[in-house]
């Protein structure tokens, strides 16, 4: 996923911070997880597993639900919250991805 320069994410980084259907093939990558009340789908980067905001929802999740969940990984937090983490944690690769070019243009 590669940013346009521009600041704005392209079509491929936007359609995976989305919404999608359920008969939707996951990318390669990604992974599905249901969050909200009607267990909202959100297809997201592997990536944020990493991410320290995320990784604070894996301890809810285990907490709420403990390590066996059989299906899909179902996190317990409103949507509107998972859009802010995800608007925050998008914005963090942005800035991530701009330090990497900015360092490799160096040499």
């Amino acid at each position: 996923m590669k940013d346009k320069g521009d600041g704005h994410a392209t079509l491929q980084e936007e359609k995976l911070l989305s919404r999608e259907g359920e008969n939707e093939q996951v990318p390669k990558g990604c992974l599905a997880v249901y969050v909200g009340e009607n267990l909202q789908r959100f297809v997201i980067p592997a990536s944020y597993l990493c991410q320290p905001v995320f990784q604070t929802l894996m301890e809810k999740v285990a907490e709420e639900f403990g390590f066996q969940q059989s299906g899909g990984l179902c996190i317990p937090c409103d949507v509107d919250s998972f859009e802010e983490i995800l608007a925050v944690l998008k914005e963090t690769s942005r800035k991530r991805r701009r330090k990497m070019i900015k360092n490799i243009t160096k040499f």
